[in-house]
């Protein structure tokens, strides 16, 4: 035990080695006498450390256990000295306070790490999909194999393609259909060959090529799992290659073609649509991966989207806004996008092209004409039980300068 020559520092009767401890603490720091220090104290109370550890405890912080200590005594004090249970009941509200602080704290740097893990993810992926597409470009090439002279042939018409509800994956056997991979790619020949007979006819010398969404089948539901032939991402890589090889023959006849691409539903990231973002699609790849894998065609373009969902594109002087139609009415979207697009962008809307009810309708009023494209797939399962039947077809228009959509093709796969 440490003997002082102040009697001040001395133990006094009643007093325990703890509050012994503290009240030499409390004059260390309060008064700073330059006869009692930290080793002192720490042979005075006997207790087991080093005197800057001690030293380092009591004066670091606000929050050391000293001034924490400090804080309280003089609260009460200033309260009428309180009861042990009050003091010890706050004592133990401030300590849940910074566990609840610490915890926060840890969260919060948990979901960084994981944003930074999934963003790591993400450029990598992006990065092999790059390599992917530029192997696939030296093994198959998709290059621009045109006449010389065939500009000559060209007048002064614009042609747009609607590549709507593929569906490619999916499978059905049905008394109105038969639907699979195979199928798929038949169709999609079948409909390469009439669409360019139809380019040549109205001489046109650009296409717009519009993908409307649901290219493949996905995996939002038990049913389209059970309907599936292929796993949702090889559903992806299969009909993005697909469509780029179907896209590159179609370029071929025309001086320039223009990709406008939005996505659908069947490929969102969340099976339940109540707890899933509408722009958190995987179908959001394919215009990525076909503007890697048609690079090195010039004629080719991929204009950026700024309308979210929707494309907005001007073909022939007309403006067409197309979306794919899960969150649209035919009847009504016409209006309801005009005065959308009319009031945020001080845009017109002369036609609306939607998709994803799998079948032909039209709808005009107030000068808009609106139009849902058919579909690939043709009747799939879900629609053979409520008896709603449709061929399969893709929709093909005819733009001229001061007439508009002069030709309206649909081009029947079945």
């Amino acid at each position: 035990m440490k003997t002082f020559v102040n009697p001040k520092y001395e133990r006094r009767e009643g007093e325990d080695a703890y509050e012994y401890g503290l009240r030499l603490i409390e004059i260390k720091v309060e008064q700073k006498p330059d006869d009692l220090d930290w080793e002192d104290i720490v042979e005075a109370t006997g207790i087991e450390c080093h005197r800057d550890s001690l030293r380092k405890a009591a004066s670091v912080t606000p929050y050391s256990g000293y001034a924490v200590a400090q804080y309280f005594k003089k609260k009460y004090a200033a309260q009428g000295n309180p009861g042990q249970d009050d003091y010890m009941g706050e004592l133990n509200c401030k300590i849940a306070e910074m566990r609840k602080e610490a915890k926060r704290f840890y969260d919060q740097r948990r979901e960084f790490n994981k944003m930074v893990d999934r963003m790591g993810r993400e450029e990598n992926l992006e990065d092999r999909l790059v390599k992917a597409a530029q192997d696939l470009n030296e093994s198959l090439p998709l290059s621009v194999n045109k006449p010389d002279d065939f500009c000559m042939f060209l007048g002064d018409a614009e042609a747009v393609l609607v590549f709507a509800d593929w569906h490619y994956g999916m499978v059905t056997d049905n008394i109105w259909e038969r639907y699979d991979t195979q199928v798929c790619r038949y169709r999609v020949e079948r409909l390469v060959e009439r669409a360019v007979e139809r380019i040549r006819l109205n001489k046109c010398h650009r296409l717009h090529v519009v993908l409307l969404g649901d290219a493949a089948h996905g995996s939002i539901h038990t049913s389209a799992r059970v309907a599936s032939e292929e796993l949702t991402c090889d559903q992806i890589m299969q009909v993005s290659e697909i469509m780029a090889q179907a896209i590159s023959v179609l370029a071929d006849e025309v001086e320039q073609t223009v990709v406008h691409a939005t996505y659908g539903n069947h490929l969102r990231t969340v099976q339940n649509k109540n707890d899933s973002i509408h722009a958190d699609n995987m179908e959001r790849l394919i215009p990525w991966w076909l503007e890697q894998r048609l690079r090195d065609r010039s004629d080719i373009v991929f204009p950026e989207s700024e309308y979210y969902e929707f494309l907005y594109f001007s073909v022939c002087g007309y403006n067409i806004c197309a979306a794919h139609g899960d969150l649209d009415n035919v009847k009504n979207a016409g209006k309801t996008l005009h005065t959308l697009f009319a009031k945020k962008y001080s845009s017109d809307i002369d036609y609306v092209v939607l998709a994803d009810k799998h079948h032909k309708e039209e709808f005009e009023e107030l000068g808009i004409e609106s139009m849902i494209a058919p579909c690939l797939c043709g009747t799939d399962d879900y629609a053979n039980g409520k008896r709603l039947y449709s061929t399969p077809a893709q929709l093909m228009m005819v733009f001229r300068p001061g007439v508009g959509a002069d030709a309206c093709y649909q081009i029947k796969l079945n």
